[in-house]
């Protein structure tokens, strides 16, 4: 059932970019309605409330877990972020697309952009909201809340996994409707086989739902959405990652 608008921490209307005279990003009211892999139920999964439940329950203990695996020296996308940050123009609007905890975000925001986090959970959004005030969104990425080409980056680490692969076309339309012909996309994702439910390491009897993608097909979507790819490359970790960096044509 669609609900009321679920947009947090005063982000509805128009965002001035203090830099940009009448620029604005666009963040319009958004109501959560459960989705379904286009829009039949039967053809695909979707986990989506599932996902957004289980990461709503865990929020504090994801955020605690990440800040003590973390540091400067192993990130493995500090490559793909170096890239990312120099090709952006000085106060640059960014979404940080599945901020979770909003780690990400607040580097960004450090460095002087304009930065909104916007995730499906809400319990992510509250830990988010601590280091981002007033400058979180709840939304979902296959119908984003926000108004078409208003973004200088998009920033999307790890969110693409848990929506179904048969929505990809969706999520990357969107991403592209909502950047500036001088924007920029970097994505990372995981790659390998299928969909499963995946136990939570860090939370006992708590799981998540993974969507794999190969990367020959994901790099396929992402041009057929609009996109050049600029650069891309495999990382492992705890997953064997694709990163890509690319541009609207």
């Amino acid at each position: 059932m669609v609900g009321s608008p679920r947009v947090l921490y005063a982000l509805e209307g128009d965002v001035p970019r203090p830099d940009a005279g009448n620029a604005t990003i666009r963040i319009e009211p958004w109501h959560y309605g459960p989705m379904t892999s286009d829009d039949n139920p039967a053809l695909s999964p979707d986990h989506s409330d599932s996902n957004r439940a289980t990461y709503d329950r865990i929020a504090q203990r994801y955020a605690e877990t990440q800040e003590k695996s973390r540091t400067e020296s192993d990130d493995l996308f500090f490559e793909l972020e170096s890239s990312f940050i120099a090709k952006l123009p000085a106060k640059a609007v960014v979404v940080d697309m599945g901020c979770g905890p909003g780690m990400d975000s607040a580097r960004f925001a450090a460095r002087g952009y304009r930065v909104v986090g916007l995730d499906l959970s809400a319990g992510m959004l509250a830990v988010a909201a601590r280091s981002l005030p007033g400058r979180v969104v709840q939304g979902d990425m296959r119908a984003l809340p926000i108004g078409s080409h208003r973004l200088d980056g998009i920033w999307s680490v790890a969110s693409l996994l848990h929506v179904p692969e048969r929505d990809t076309p969706k999520v990357l339309s969107e991403f592209r409707r909502t950047l500036r012909s001088s924007g920029l996309l970097a994505l990372v994702t995981a790659l390998g086989e299928g969909e499963s439910f995946e136990e939570v390491p860090y939370a006992p009897n708590e799981e998540r739902w993974f969507a794999y993608r190969h990367p020959e097909t994901l790099l396929g979507q992402v041009v057929d959405a609009g996109f050049r790819i600029d650069a891309q490359s495999q990382v492992t970790g705890n997953r064997l990652w694709i990163t890509v960096l690319a541009s609207p044509i």
